[in-house]
């Protein structure tokens, strides 16, 4: 029984002493003094932790509708630039028809005129002449040929731009000029016409992409509030 008595020893501790005691004792002073501010940290902690989770399905809702609102936008951004462009070529398509409507009844007001007070012909031809060029000059049938005519515009003016240059003095130039604007006129209101179709069409598309966005808003809004009321009646039942 030697080994046990070389054990017995060493299992008994030796008593405290009046040191030992002493730092003990302020040692647990310590961790009373430090209680109170981690308690005070680990409470702000979790009221801050807690507020963030019942906050969160609102930060949610945010953060996901402007998401959506941004992929709205982009896939709308093209229909408006379409829309855009057409209500741009159809203001310079009616601004031509109005011009050259106010110039056509002045041309025939000059021809009245001319041929109430019996002048001579190539008079008359002159002043038809000077209204056609500054109809020419005023830019608007260009403008009208290149929206209407977009690949050929500048072939297609060509004939008639020269005959105004050089000059007229016969009935036929006269009604082949007319007939030539004419036609521009009908194509540039028949263009009119289908840009307004398109533009309707256009519209209706950007009307259904608004309804699905807030469709999808109303969505994520009624989930947010959802969820915050699950949180908060979540939080409740644990506190008890």
């Amino acid at each position: 029984m030697k080994w046990l008595a070389l054990i017995k020893p060493a299992m008994i501790k030796p008593a405290p002493t009046k040191l030992d005691e002493a730092q003990q004792g302020e040692t647990v002073q310590d961790d009373l003094s430090e209680d109170p501010k981690r308690i005070a940290r680990r409470a702000m902690l979790r009221r801050f932790l807690i507020a963030l989770l019942l906050a969160s399905p609102s930060i949610g809702s945010w953060f996901s509708s402007n998401f959506v609102y941004a992929r709205f936008d982009d896939a709308q951004q093209p229909v408006k630039t379409e829309m855009a462009g057409l209500r741009t070529d159809m203001a310079d398509l009616e601004r031509f028809v109005a011009l050259f409507q106010a110039n056509e009844l002045s041309r025939g007001t000059f021809a009245l005129l001319m041929a109430a007070v019996s002048a001579d012909t190539k008079l008359r031809y002159l002043g038809d002449n000077l209204y056609r060029a500054n109809s020419t000059s005023i830019g608007a049938l260009r403008r009208a040929a290149a929206i209407v005519y977009p690949e050929r515009w500048q072939a297609t003016l060509k004939p008639y731009e020269e005959i105004v240059a050089q000059g007229y003095d016969s009935p036929e130039t006269v009604q082949r000029l007319t007939d030539f604007e004419n036609k521009v006129v009908a194509d540039a209101l028949s263009r009119i016409t289908r840009d307004q179709a398109r533009l309707n069409t256009l519209a209706e598309t950007l009307e259904g992409y608004e309804r699905r966005r807030q469709r999808v808003a109303s969505a994520l809004t009624y989930l947010a509030v959802a969820l915050s009321i699950f949180l908060f009646a979540f939080q409740l039942r644990s506190s008890k």
